[in-house]
């Protein structure tokens, strides 16, 4: 970090050891055009590289946009597959419970029929069963009474 006894150096060194009564350093007059060259010189490779500078900052800031554009389309374009996935899984885990669904219920359907057809078998049991037992307690009767 510059202070002020690297200021001295430089001012002994460049031959200007005055300041003016504010104690700003006092510049003096031009000493040769060779020196003037110089700092023209110093000055365009100055803005030279500053202008380098803003160049590269730009295309850095063109290649992260750019790069960030990319990256959004990609993840956008994974979305959309990865919710049309899950529509697809969800349909189709809807159509096979759809599926169950309809076994189950034609399964009850099939188990009532059959339940319903042995009951009535057994009512048409029961029925037959009294018939004959009426007519066997007749048939005992009129063998009991001459």
């Amino acid at each position: 970090m510059p202070n002020q006894e690297h200021d001295t150096d430089v001012r002994s060194a460049a031959g200007d050891h005055q300041d003016d009564p504010a104690g700003r350093p006092v510049v003096p007059e031009q000493r040769s055009p060779s020196a003037a060259r110089l700092l023209e010189m110093t000055a365009r490779d100055t803005d030279q590289w500053l202008s380098d500078a803003r160049a590269e900052a730009a295309e850095v800031v063109a290649k992260a946009r750019q790069e960030a554009e990319t990256l959004l389309r990609t993840a956008q374009r994974e979305a959309s597959n990865m919710v049309e996935a899950a529509r697809v899984e969800a349909a189709r885990t809807g159509e096979e419970a759809q599926a169950a669904a309809d076994g189950v219920r034609a399964e009850s359907e099939k188990q009532r029929v059959e339940a319903e057809a042995e009951v009535a078998r057994l009512q048409q049991v029961a029925t037959d069963h009294a018939q004959h037992l009426r007519h066997h307690l007749n048939d005992m009767l009129e063998r009991l009474e001459p």
